[in-house]
């Protein structure tokens, strides 16, 4: 039996690209209407400040700041941030965590794993506040021992920092970890290579890949080797 398992958190606990999608459409119907810019040139507008600001921070968790995205939209378009920036860091994240939903079993596994013993911690590529808001919103927080972020180890997945941090917080060697997460590279390669059994969460996705085990959901039959059953 696994001593510990890692999770990543967005697409592999929830639908993080749901989410987004109707975040992202309440998000830019709010600036058209308050701000007067019409929703197809502000969705233009902030590719290209995601464009900007990947750019200049490249593999680093501040990438993925919505604060830094729509401060950096909002010079592109010549508005003062100070106005705007933080009511709509709220708009969009308001939205995102109230329509929450964690994946069907994902909390009843979480729970399983909890009563056995096994220590919990996630790996994600995120700051560490929003992910901490997301697991409380899911109602997850409890069942977790340990957040690793990219924020904290100044690296994204697939880089081995992500895993053994996480494995050094938890105090397990790597043959004694699962890893469970949706994006074959950074994911489920990155786990694999420092020597974490990997989990894919495919979902309802087809996928070619053979090489790493795979799972529709929380209730699928092969996680009953976490508890011996």
């Amino acid at each position: 039996m696994f001593k510990g398992v890692i999770f990543d958190i967005d697409g592999t606990l929830y639908d993080y690209q749901i989410n987004d999608f109707f975040a992202m459409n309440h998000f830019c119907a709010f600036i058209e209407k308050n701000l007067g810019i019409e929703e197809k040139f502000f969705r233009e507008t902030y590719s290209e400040a995601r464009r900007i600001v990947r750019g200049r921070l490249k593999d680093t968790a501040a990438q993925h700041s919505r604060v830094l995205l729509i401060q950096t939209a909002l010079e592109l378009l010549n508005k003062n941030p100070f106005y705007h920036v933080l009511e709509l860091y709220d708009v969009y994240w308001n939205f995102f965590l109230e329509n929450m939903r964690p994946y069907d079993g994902a909390a009843e596994f979480l729970s399983k794993l909890k009563a056995a013993g096994i220590k919990i911690s996630t790996c994600t590529d995120m700051t560490a506040h929003i992910q901490y808001r997301k697991l409380a919103k899911l109602g997850l927080d409890k069942f977790f021992d340990f957040m690793v972020t990219s924020e904290e180890t100044g690296f994204e997945k697939p880089a081995p920092i992500m895993f053994t941090l996480a494995l050094e917080k938890m105090k397990i060697r790597a043959e004694d970890a699962a890893f469970f997460g949706d994006v074959l590279d950074r994911d489920i390669q990155g786990a694999a290579n420092v020597g974490i059994v990997p989990f894919w969460f495919i979902g309802d996705r087809n996928v070619a890949d053979d090489n790493f085990i795979k799972i529709r959901s929380y209730r699928d039959e092969i996680l009953k080797k976490f508890f011996g059953e």
